[in-house]
Order: structure tokens, then C-alpha cells, then sequence
């Protein structure tokens, strides 16, 4: 991914709708499915330009690693903790048997091999740990937005959920999320395509008014998701253990 797209969503991540949503739904599912205290140890793989550290170094010992320089820059700004240079599978600066919580959201979709960068998620979880694992759905979602954002792939529930056990992890939790908002999103990404969009148009900042609206449909997922399974969505949230 481009540095201008870095300094996008450096920009907007605390404002625009999508950002904050997804962030009080992980943080809400992290919540309910760890009991994590200032000892514990968490990673944020692919940390992006920093939307998720500061939150969690709330909540214990945080580390981040992604595979940009640029990234790690944008982070660093905001967040004082390590951050280290790596990327999956196979290029992982951490030891194995470390993190009691791991977070990928947004991550396995860019990787060739999918299924060996869970292998490695599973080995550095400690004993216990558990994992937070964030995937775009639907192939026929698929848009500009995608390829400027170097997609290797969208899954299916049941895609990712085999994957998940393949790689050997025990899944806690699957749903597909962003489900509200699914026939707007549909619509907007088939007419991007039409009308041959720029993948950015995906994340235009709207007015105050829409954005503030949107963000209340969307984190009210989080109410339903601490008592059902939703059955589709724009993208899937998986809790996963060693």
C-alpha cells in the first residue's frame, strides 16, 4: 500500500465512521472473549498507521509490527511502544509462545499464503492466547478499493472458518460483521465499478451529519454480536485460540 493511502487513513482513523465502528466492535469482542491485565502481552500485526495501539496498550503490554516503513513512521507519532519491522509468514521479529492476545485485522487478505500466515499467528500465542482475526468478505464485493489496497482475496465464512482449522486454531467465534450497511455498500461499490471510481472513494470523509449516523448503525453491531451470529456482512470477525 502507497504512502498517501497511509496518510489517509492516518488522517481520518479517529473520525470517519468505518475507523471508529470497527474499532469499538474489536475492542468490545476482545472484551468479552479475554481477561487480560497490565502483564498481559499483545501484538497488533500489520498495525497500519496506529488505529488500534493506543487503545490497546489499555489493556496490557502492546507491540506492533507491520511490513512498511512508511506504516511504522505514522504509528510512531501517535504510539511511544515497540513497533518492529516484519511481515507473514515467514518474517515474524517476535519469539514464538509469546502474546496472550493478537490482533490481524485486515491482514491475511494481502498475504499469498493465507493459511501459513495463521500457522505463525497460532505460534506466537501463548499458551492460552487468543487471537483477533478481521477478513474482508465476498468476491463479489470485490472493487478498485481492493486493489489499491493490494487484496490478494474477500472470503466466505465458511472460507475463512477452513482455513482457520487447517492452520490448527481452535475458533471461539465467527461471524460476518459491517452487516447493517450491507445493501448501501453493495450499491456503492457495484456503482464505483460502473463508473470506474478511484478505490479512495471508498473512504471520503462524509459530512458530519451522515458520518455520525453511520457510525451509530454500524457499532450497534456490537450489541449483536454479544448474542447472535450475523449471517452476512461486508467483512467477517473471527476469535480464534491456540
Amino acid at each position: 500500500m502507497n504512502i498517501e493511502m497511509y496518510r489517509i487513513f492516518f488522517e481520518i482513523q479517529k473520525r470517519h465512521w468505518w475507523f471508529a465502528s470497527k474499532k469499538t466492535i474489536v475492542l468490545d469482542t476482545i472484551t468479552r472473549y479475554t481477561k487480560l491485565d497490565q502483564s498481559s502481552t499483545i501484538l497488533d500485526i500489520g498495525c497500519g498507521s496506529g488505529l488500534m495501539l493506543n487503545a490497546l496498550e489499555e489493556l496490557g503490554n502492546t507491540s506492533g509490527m507491520d511490513m512498511s516503513d512508511d506504516a511504522i513512521q505514522f504509528s510512531q507519532e501517535i504510539f511511544k511502544g515497540a513497533i518492529k519491522k516484519g511481515y507473514l509468514p515467514n518474517n515474524v521479529p517476535y519469539p514464538k509462545n509469546q502474546f496472550d492476545l493478537i490482533t490481524a485485522l485486515d491482514v491475511i487478505e494481502h498475504i499469498d499464503d493465507d493459511v501459513q500466515s495463521l500457522k505463525t499467528i497460532k505460534a506466537l500465542l501463548s499458551s492460552k492466547g487468543t487471537a483477533i482475526i478481521t477478513v474482508p468478505a465476498y468476491m463479489f464485493l470485490w472493487s478498485h478499493f481492493d486493489e489499491l489496497n493490494e487484496h490478494k482475496r474477500r472470503y466466505t465464512l465458511p472460507e475463512l472458518q477452513a482455513k482457520l482449522t487447517e492452520a490448527g486454531l481452535q475458533i471461539e467465534m465467527i461471524s460476518y460483521y459491517n452487516t447493517l450497511l450491507f445493501p448501501i455498500a453493495y450499491i456503492v461499490r457495484k456503482l464505483n465499478n460502473v463508473l470506474g471510481r478511484n478505490g479512495a472513494s471508498d473512504i471520503d470523509m462524509p459530512r458530519d451529519i451522515a458520518n455520525t449516523i453511520l457510525r451509530k448503525i454500524f457499532s450497534f453491531e456490537k450489541w449483536l454480536l454479544r448474542f447472535c451470529k450475523l449471517p452476512f456482512g461486508v467483512s467477517i470477525l473471527a476469535v480464534v485460540k491456540k
